[in-house]
């Protein structure tokens, strides 16, 4: 069976590969578990936002078991590039799929060399495939009268 996994921390996102990752699921019958990684001068800090990102997860892992994909939620205090990795290797994980910074200079602030770099550390050490999801450009339309 294949095992999607889907990492998420406060840096890395990850709301448009989650979204890919079920999707995929759905259609291959596939498990998804998602990882959030909490740093460890992060956890008990920032309580109020991450109980947000906890909330948005929970409804949205709801509503894909609603849809019939089995996921499930783990939580790992460290440093995301070696918990990611820990969770491939124990996991027995197929596919990682990871989100992309959007790539035009703004967000949170992350740099392209950044985002290679931990992306690059994650690759050479794990053994399952990696798709990278760019995330969605929010484009507002306007009507041009004329």
């Amino acid at each position: 069976m294949e095992r999607i996994l889907v990492c998420m921390d406060g840096a890395h996102g990850g709301w448009e590969a989650l979204s890919r990752s079920i999707a995929l699921a759905g259609r291959i019958g596939a498990q998804v578990s998602v990882l959030r990684v909490l740093p460890p001068q992060l956890v008990g800090a920032a309580a109020f936002s991450e109980d947000a990102v906890k909330n948005r997860l929970e409804l949205r892992i709801e509503a894909a078991k609603a849809e019939g994909v089995r996921i499930q939620h783990f939580v790992a205090e460290g440093g995301f590039v070696e918990e990611v990795i820990r969770f491939v290797e124990h996991d027995r994980t197929t596919l990682l799929v990871v989100e992309a910074m959007d790539g035009d200079g703004r967000g949170d602030g992350r740099s392209q060399d950044a985002e290679s770099s931990w992306l690059q550390r994650i690759r050479h050490r794990v053994s399952c495939r990696v798709e990278v999801v760019s995330p969605k450009k929010n484009v507002n339309l306007q009507t041009h009268k004329g």
